[in-house]
């Protein structure tokens, strides 16, 4: 990333209250709003995967070397990234002990003491947890030596079950990205040379963000019995034969803030979608007297029952109120001041539409009147009934209640259309950007031109499949690499692949990442 870029994006972080850094290259530290940001994330998912039977665990950070070591083709892929522990304070250790790079092992090595019988079978666990990866250039949110995650590791008795599972979770991770965080996203299994290590299978979320780069926002891992295999999981099958479970393995991090920030944001700062900001209402009071306090905490007492309500008045100024609650992304500001007390009204604003302002008027219309009427009617008849059975009836209350009733209707309706409309104008704009930074490519001089012009985006291009040809295209294209394969772009008989000339057996898209 550019300088200017790079300082556009870490500026929406810090103003945002997203992200802060830490005292060691590439740590950072998570601010209150940041942090609410990632539980919230981390809420939604675990609903989904509650619904398919998934609990949560957590194991340890630490993992012996020689443990890790089990899995060379695994260690491989991670080993230039670890941290090694190799002393106690003075005393050196006779097995190192890494900080967990990913948690294959540790899994694997408690599923071979826990594992016995078919009936224990499907396990379906997950954790959240840090990992650490040693990374030389760090980009907050993008790249860091310790970043927050979640990481699914499931077995199964049989291999249809498994890879279900993998295509399950993965239809799960493309939800979440569209619906929640509104990023316009590909999804595809990804090629031999960049599949997980220790993986058959592959499959992957991409976002496509401004600046042209391409962001694996989560991936899913089938396994087969790989791993099981050579951490020696074994478990008793219905004809009372030892067998390996069958396994998968998925996650996503921290990375989807930084999608987040790069994909939804304006001159004023972050535009968060609505299901996951910090604080979905942010409440901007113009004036201070008791009459308009005393309404506003009305209002505040109606609505944060049921929505994530702050109160905006750490500044002296109410401008600059409204930028702080701009900055931070809170998808409607509610302002309330002496226009709003006078008739009885709230004005709301939309993050996405700060030039539109939507009059929600509170004050009972006629039909409204005629109700509250007959409720008082009601109550005065019910309060009579009760003098007779000597109880007390609380007149005042009902009728607060039942008035009290007919604002929240009022105010629910109104956030309920703008909300989804919100998270359909993000979607929308994400979409359109990525559809319009997409360029099908036919040969190499094409795609050498392109990039040459300065096209930023995801390149369609046919590919041959062959490993060998896949490992020389950083040579051929240095910073580029295939993001995943396109299933849904068929080839033809005419298609070469874009850098060997064999038949091509795919589409896929070639992209730089971060």
């Amino acid at each position: 990333m550019d300088k200017e870029k790079v300082d556009k994006y870490n500026r929406l972080l810090i103003e945002g209250n997203l992200f802060f850094y830490g005292a060691t290259k590439g740590s950072f530290i998570f601010p209150p709003h940041g942090y609410a940001l990632w539980k919230n994330i981390q809420n939604t998912l675990d609903k989904k995967f509650a619904a398919r039977g998934v609990q949560n665990v957590l194991l340890p950070t630490l993992i012996p070397l020689d443990l890790l070591e089990k899995e060379k083709e695994h260690v491989t892929g991670f080993s230039p990234e670890c941290f090694y522990v190799e002393k106690i304070g003075n005393k050196k250790l006779e097995t190192p002990l890494v900080l967990r790079p990913t948690s294959e092992v540790m899994f694997y090595d408690w599923y071979r003491q826990i594992l016995h019988s078919y009936r224990q079978l499907p396990l379906l666990y997950n954790q959240w947890c840090s990992v650490f990866r040693a990374e030389k250039n760090t980009t907050p949110f993008f790249r860091n030596t310790e970043f927050l995650w979640q990481e699914g590791h499931t077995l199964h008795a049989s291999i249809q079950e498994a890879r279900q599972f993998t295509l399950n979770v993965l239809s799960d991770y493309q939800d979440y990205a569209e619906n929640i965080l509104c990023l316009g996203i590909i999804v595809g299994q990804k090629t031999a040379g960049e599949k997980f290590a220790g993986a058959l299978e592959t499959y992957t979320v991409e976002c496509l963000l401004p600046d042209g780069q391409c962001l694996q926002l989560a991936t899913s891992h089938y396994f087969g019995d790989n791993f099981c295999r050579l951490m020696e999981v074994k478990f008793q099958n219905k004809d009372n034969q030892m067998q390996h479970p069958f396994s998968t393995s998925w996650g996503t991090s921290t990375r989807a803030i930084g999608a987040l920030v790069k994909a939804h944001a304006d001159q004023w700062g972050l535009i968060l979608p609505f299901e996951i900001a910090p604080v979905q209402i942010a409440f901007i009071l113009i004036g201070e007297s008791p009459e308009l306090i005393n309404y506003y905490q009305e209002i505040y007492g109606l609505l944060s029952r049921h929505y994530r309500c702050q109160l905006y008045n750490k500044n002296k100024q109410v401008n600059a109120n409204v930028l702080q609650a701009d900055q931070e992304g809170c998808p409607f500001k509610m302002i309330i001041g002496k226009q709003e007390l006078e008739h009885q009204e709230i004005t709301l604003i939309r993050r996405d539409d700060v030039e539109r302002k939507i009059t929600i008027k509170l004050e009972e219309n006629e039909l409204e009147k005629k109700y509250i009427t007959a409720a008082e009617k009601y109550c005065k008849e019910l309060s009579e009934i009760s003098r007779e059975n000597k109880k007390e009836f609380e007149k005042v209350k009902i009728v607060n209640s039942f008035r009290q009733g007919q604002r929240t209707g009022k105010i629910f309706g109104i956030i309920s259309r703008e909300a989804q409309e919100l998270q359909k104008n993000l979607y929308q704009k994400s979409v359109e950007f990525r559809n319009k930074h997409i360029f099908s490519v036919a040969n190499f001089t094409e795609l050498e031109k392109k990039i040459k012009d300065g096209s930023k985006g995801l390149f369609l291009v046919p590919f041959c499949n062959n490993l060998d040809c896949e490992l020389k295209i950083k040579e051929k294209a240095p910073s580029y690499s295939i993001r995943c394969i396109a299933g849904e772009k068929k080839v033809d008989t005419s298609h070469k692949c874009l850098f060997c000339q064999s038949a091509a057996q795919n589409r896929v898209y070639l992209g730089r990442s971060y």
